[in-house]
């Protein structure tokens, strides 16, 4: 009897055994992606196998979803963000620009503006002669690729219902910005960087008296723009860490004429031999957010580029 019992629970064991390592080599499945299956139906007598070329549908098909939402780049990594047509259109029309120029002398303050191919920053990134071209690290557009993005823009960058999208009330923006002596341009201490590169920090004396100062706009807002002078919460903070500012020291900016408003301050704030990292706030008084610059998703250079160091 007793070996009989032995023998049942060893038998009872073995099969326990036997079906977790059966649960355990189970393969699991794969979530559903929800980016996989995107719809293209426009409803427009155009089949979801082949939309409209010059439609949202047709753009994010044949080229943004094939050509720019690559691992790593526009799949949700980093704005624009092209893994749906929702998505891709969200980011892009009426948007404001991280980098605003791809040659150093056109700027651009939207990615898509409706009936504006030539100041959408989307065909200037497309089209231009430098190697800041988009697809980043690919082969550049074909001709028709190009010429069914503007078709889309010049006819009003349309959503996937075909409505032509209201224009926002959108931020100001900081269109200028230079750091200079207390009489304002006798010095330019921001074209003064060491190692004589833009990407680094300018320079500035210790115990020196210096201003700096920076033009904004709010201009893209056209007929209900607010005036410059009357904007709200100018201010710069300063910072050692180019990317936490939750401890800056804070210092109320003043408006000095025209676009400008500015910042009249002494080294002596700081230790010799630091790099101080400023950013510019501003609001049109609209916002319940001020337009922030450099932020934390810009480029680097744009972090390096205002900053200074204390000689």
């Amino acid at each position: 009897m007793h070996i009989y019992n032995y023998l049942n629970r060893t038998i009872l064991y073995m099969l326990i055994f036997l079906s977790m390592i059966s649960i355990g080599c189970k393969e699991t499945e794969t979530p559903e992606n929800p980016y996989d299956n995107v719809n293209y139906n426009t409803g427009n007598n155009n089949t979801e196998e082949n939309p409209d070329p010059t439609s949202i549908q047709g753009l994010h098909k044949n080229i943004f979803s094939k050509k720019c939402a690559l691992s790593g780049c526009h799949d949700g990594t980093f704005e624009p963000d092209f893994r749906t047509i929702q998505s891709s259109y969200a980011s892009m029309v009426y948007q404001p620009v991280i980098k605003n120029t791809v040659n150093e002398i056109d700027t651009f303050a939207l990615r898509v503006i409706p009936f504006d191919s030539q100041n959408s920053f989307l065909h200037e990134r497309i089209t231009t002669n430098t190697t800041e071209y988009m697809p980043s690290n690919a082969v550049r557009l074909p001709q028709s690729d190009i010429n069914n993005i503007i078709s889309w823009i010049d006819n009003g960058a349309k959503d996937e219902n075909g409505n032509v999208p209201v224009k926002p009330n959108l931020p100001p923006n900081i269109v200028f910005i230079a750091a200079t002596d207390p009489t304002i341009f006798a010095i330019r201490y921001d074209t003064i960087r060491a190692g004589g590169s833009i990407l680094n920090p300018f320079l500035v004396p210790a115990n020196t008296p210096f201003s700096i100062l920076y033009s904004c706009t709010d201009a893209l807002d056209g007929a209900d723009s607010t005036d410059v002078a009357n904007f709200t919460n100018c201010k710069i903070k300063f910072s050692y860490d180019k990317n936490d500012f939750t401890n800056a020291t804070t210092i109320n900016s003043s408006f000095l004429f025209s676009q400008f408003w500015y910042n009249p301050l002494n080294t002596n704030l700081w230790p010799i031999g630091t790099i101080i990292y400023f950013r510019i706030y501003i609001n049109d008084g609209q916002h319940a957010t001020d337009t922030e610059f450099p932020r934390n998703e810009s480029p680097e250079y744009y972090k390096t580029y205002c900053s200074f160091y204390v000689q």
